[in-house]
């Protein structure tokens, strides 16, 4: 079961001070007692939204793949599939993805 916004011994202090200063101040005091509701709805209201989310840049991603590509080409190209070429292909993208991870794993 949640917390209300403000418990009874608030209430009950409000209700005293009104009685208390009389009719000529009931605005004030009843004008301090929503302030006070609307302070502690609004840190209920902070506290549950959640954290705010930056932005992916696409540039890593996008760059990756591309650098992927072209070392694959080169490392492929020149030995016409040998198992050197496809060595250092498996290589580069183990790296690529090694950079990505830890800037993903940064970024938290």
């Amino acid at each position: 079961m949640t917390h209300p916004p403000v418990d009874r011994q608030d209430v009950e202090s409000a209700l005293e001070a009104r009685r208390e200063l009389g009719p000529e101040y009931e605005t004030q005091v009843i004008d301090a007692f929503l302030q006070k509701i609307d302070a502690r709805l609004e840190e209920r209201t902070k506290a549950r939204q959640p954290a705010e989310r930056r932005p992916v840049p696409l540039i890593l991603p996008l760059g990756s793949l591309g650098i992927g590509i072209g070392a694959t080409g080169a490392a492929l190209g020149p030995t016409n599939g040998g198992a050197g070429g496809i060595f250092v292909a498996v290589v580069a993208w183990i790296a690529i993805a090694v950079v990505n991870l830890a800037y993903a794993l940064g970024r938290r």
